[in-house]
Order: C-alpha cells, then structure tokens, then sequence
C-alpha cells in the first residue's frame, strides 16, 4: 500500500498495462494446449500402449487446467485494469487537493496532515482581537482538507489492495498450468516409448 508520498508521485497507469498483458498471457494459454495436444497425437504413430495411454490420460487435466487459469487470470486482468483506472483517477483527485489546499496557504505534510502555512499564521499574527477566531477557521480548513486527503489515500490503498490480489490470482493462475503439463511425466517402460516422449 502506498504512503502518501508515493500516492501523489504513482502511475498507477502501469497496473492497466500489466492486466493487458495478463489478459494477452491467458489468450497464448491456448497455443500451449494446442502443442500439447498435438505433441500427445504425433506421439501417436509411434508409441503405443500403456505408456502411450498415461501420457495422453493428461491432455484433458490440462486442458481443464488451462480453461480454469484463463478464467482466474482473465478476471485478475479485469481486476488490476478496473483498481488501476480507479487508482489513477484517485491519484489526481489527490494532487488536486493537496494543491488546493496549498492555493489556499495550507502546508501539506506527508503523512498526509495539513497544517497552516505562514501566510496563515502571519494573518493569525495581525489579527489583533479576532486573532483565535481566524486561527480556529484556519485549523478548520486544516482539519477538512487533512480529512479529504486520508479518505482519498484510504480509497487509493483499497484499490491497490484489490489489484494486487488480481495480479497474485493470475500470476498462480498461470503457474498452475505449467506445473500441471510439466508434471505429465508418465512412467515409460519401452524403450521406444522414451525415446518417444523426448
């Protein structure tokens, strides 16, 4: 989860990027089976019986495997575009704060706390008589945008949190499917059956 600082200075834009590629990742899962699949059948000609039978017993665990990870990582691609365009738009709505709040003589921190800046207090200074009613309008203004700011960061964070459990579900989504074919190692008896699989 981001800080504050690094709220305000993110691109968030670059967790879209990588749900486009997760979603482009899914899409070549289908070569993968595809060579699989063929591989299974050129095997075919010459290799015959049990052995034949355990390594081709696999393709539908992988192939199963394969349209339960393009599902998984298809929505965590969802998942991370949707958490970055909300991310992004929170980030500007961020840094407009902390300008507004700054245009209007604020100084903000980075925790986020805004405090009043000099120009406030010189006006607090000069005030005379009506000095804490203008100081307690100004730490009202402190209070409100330091409000806004946490709220916002909190929103960005939620997002971010979102996001990332999109990307570890594609990522082990993705993973799944190699395991699940590189663990096809079907006990090969004849000779010819090895030479084969190789």
């Amino acid at each position: 989860m981001p800080t504050f600082k690094q709220a305000i200075d993110a691109d968030p834009g670059k967790f879209g990027e990588v749900g486009s590629a997760i979603s482009g990742a899914a899409g070549d899962l289908d070569h993968f089976v595809s060579d699989y699949a063929d591989c299974i059948e050129a095997l075919a000609a010459d290799w015959e019986g049990g052995d034949y039978a355990a390594a081709a017993s696999w393709l539908p665990s992988v192939k199963g495997l394969n349209t339960a990870a393009q599902t998984t990582m298809t929505a965590g691609s969802a998942t991370l575009q949707a958490s970055s365009a909300a991310m992004k738009a929170t980030v500007e709505v961020l840094k407009q704060t902390k300008q507004a709040a700054e245009s209007a003589g604020y100084k903000v921190m980075d925790m986020p706390m805004v405090m009043l800046g000099s120009r406030q207090w010189q006006q607090v200074s000069s005030a005379g008589y009506g000095a804490p009613a203008v100081y307690a309008a100004y730490q009202a203004g402190a209070v409100a945008f330091t409000g806004l700011l946490v709220a916002q960061l909190a929103v960005l964070n939620a997002a971010d949190v979102a996001g990332a459990g999109g990307l570890h579900a594609a990522a082990f989504a993705g993973k799944t499917v190699g395991t699940a074919a590189g663990a096809a190692q079907p006990s090969v008896t004849t000779a010819g059956g090895l030479d084969a699989w190789r």
